[in-house]
């Protein structure tokens, strides 16, 4: 029995509940909407006779079989879906496509991978594992979730989490969010963008004394009045690991603000307007890639301007020398490390790893090698884990953009790719 269909129809009730994070409520500390799709997908699995556990409104589990403890991690939770879509963030079809905040990150794959495991066992597979899905509801602004989970539950042995790119990536560079603060220009009256550090900023203001050019463009905004000058920008959201597929909307505001008043807005151009790092000196590079920095929050508070940098280190760059080197850049007043996690890598030549390409690779016709990213997944909960899927190296890249979709054929080959994986990797006759 192919499930399909019920996949995509489990999808879309997913995607019908709003689970950005809100005020906690008696089910869970990151809102209704979370709790919601917890119990969802707790709900389905026991349909399908997995044992389940509700961690709190932090996680659910679900698992089945005996023995070592094989995990298939994700989360439920997601970034806001501010601005115009083409369609319904919280779930529509329309022209052959799936839209809705999560059908990608990371509703979508989790529903994909669990249906996928019915369908197997109703073939009459075996697991050779005690499979395990667990569903965090805070990765997006935290990771309390899986915090939560590794303290109190077992920790798998091995496994993949649905939530980076395929074909494997089995080498995540480091994660800091680090909170920089700047000298603030004595003219800079305010300065507001983003809401996420893992967020390229699409709109932002600011005001400064003084007058200068007026402007009326599609992506900036100038007007002078009483004295002051009001400046308002837009660029591109794009995820804060990739920032070069992203358009700042602070670094037009500080273009500007170089040009028409000079001085410290020039020197701030020159270190925050990079996502190589190098103009506040940390850029650097090995075999896992290049750092990548991104300028996700900024805002002025007393004489100080605040900007929270995403900063995605390679694995041979240690976290303590980025601090380092951002508290000797000049104007830089404090530099506080809000949330981070450490680099991971797993051998390309282990079996998990195999095991997943060779399913990909099966399914997709390719010859694909395993590959780094900037991103973090919950891979990095485990010891022995790698991210896997769901983006496709053709799909446009909308994750933590407006109109995040899939194509149904791509969310097809999706959940085609994990049924091969799971037979591969935990099931057998």
């Amino acid at each position: 029995m192919y499930l399909f269909d019920k996949a995509l129809d489990a999808t879309m009730k997913m995607l019908s509940y709003d689970s950005v994070q809100g005020k906690p409520c008696e089910e869970s500390p990151f809102g209704e909407g979370v709790a919601k799709c917890l119990r969802f997908v707790q709900e389905k699995a026991e349909e399908h006779g997995f044992r389940t556990c509700y961690g709190d409104g932090y996680y659910v589990y679900a698992e089945t079989g005996e023995g070592d403890l094989f995990g298939v991690l994700g989360h439920v939770d997601t970034v806001p879906y501010e601005g115009k879509w083409d369609a319904d963030p919280l779930g529509e079809i329309k022209d052959g496509k799936i839209y809705g905040r999560g059908v990608l990150d990371d509703k979508g794959p989790m529903i994909c991978c669990m249906y996928a495991a019915f369908q197997l066992l109703e073939e009459g597979y075996k697991p050779q594992y005690r499979l395990r899905f667990i569903f965090g509801g805070n990765e997006e602004t935290g990771w309390k979730c899986i915090e939560r989970y590794m303290e109190k539950e077992e920790k798998p042995v091995t496994g993949f989490s649905p939530d980076g790119d395929f074909p494997v990536i089995n080498c995540e560079r480091g994660v800091a969010q680090i909170l920089v603060g700047f000298e603030k220009p004595e003219s800079l009256v305010s300065f507001d963008g983003g809401v996420r550090a893992n967020i390229v900023i699409d709109d932002a203001s600011a005001v400064i004394e003084g007058e200068g050019k007026e402007v009326a463009g599609d992506k900036l905004t100038a007007e002078v009045k009483d004295g002051k000058t009001y400046i308002r920008a837009t660029g591109k959201p794009a995820h804060g690991s990739t920032p070069e597929l992203g358009d700042n909307a602070v670094w037009r505001i500080l273009g500007y603000a170089a040009e028409n008043f000079g001085g410290e807005y020039a020197v701030l151009k020159e270190q925050i307007c990079d996502w190589t790092g190098k103009g506040l000196g940390i850029a650097a590079s090995d075999y896992s890639g290049a750092l990548t920095c991104n300028a996700g929050i900024v805002r002025v508070n007393g004489d100080v301007l605040e900007v929270t940098l995403d900063v995605r280190h390679p694995n041979t760059v240690m976290r303590k020398s980025v601090e380092e080197k951002l508290a000797e850049q000049r104007g830089v007043k404090s530099v506080t490390t809000q949330h981070f996690h450490d680099p991971h890598f797993v051998d390309e030549n282990e079996p998990l790893v195999q095991g997943l390409l060779g399913a990909y690779n099966a399914v997709v016709g390719t010859d694909a090698k395993p590959f780094s990213i900037g991103g973090a997944t919950y891979a990095r909960a485990l010891e022995h884990g790698v991210a896997f899927g769901p983006m496709f190296p053709w799909q446009e890249s909308t994750i933590h953009q407006k109109n995040e979709h899939a194509t149904i054929e791509d969310f097809k080959k999706m959940y085609d790719v994990y049924y091969e994986a799971l037979k591969r990797t935990v099931f057998s006759k």
